[in-house]
């Protein structure tokens, strides 16, 4: 076996277990009903060549919606972290205040109204009650 063809093995493996994944899976059917309808959306005709299409078409831009949404967040994630890598120190020292802050909190020895407080949005929905 050559290493060019490990390496697709690998990367299959790598796909399924990411696609078995729990945070995958449950989109599956979100994804099935997607093409799904949009297929029934069309009649209840038997499959032709153009439903085909449509569903192939719905499909590429399902996947391309959910690796531009991906790729932003980690563009975003990279760009956040190299923000943090150039401030490590003054990072440390107030994350380590934070925590001691929520440490004081939770034991009790000080009270902080600011973090007492509960905040909830009541939005009106009409027809229900």
């Amino acid at each position: 076996m050559e290493i060019a063809s490990i390496g697709i093995w690998a990367a299959l493996a790598a796909g399924a277990v990411s696609f078995l994944s729990p945070c995958v899976l449950p989109l599956v059917p979100g994804y099935v009903s997607y093409i799904a309808g949009g297929a029934a959306a069309a009649g209840d005709q038997p499959a032709t060549a153009s439903s085909r299409l449509n569903a192939l078409l719905m499909s590429a831009w399902f996947v391309l919606g959910f690796s531009t949404v991906f790729v932003l967040l980690g563009a975003g994630a990279s760009a956040l972290s190299r923000v943090l890598l150039a401030y490590r120190y003054e990072a440390g020292i107030l994350g380590g205040a934070i925590i001691f802050i929520f440490g004081i909190f939770t034991t009790g020895l000080m009270r902080f109204a600011w973090l007492e407080r509960e905040l909830r949005l009541h939005v009106p929905i009409e027809g229900g009650r």
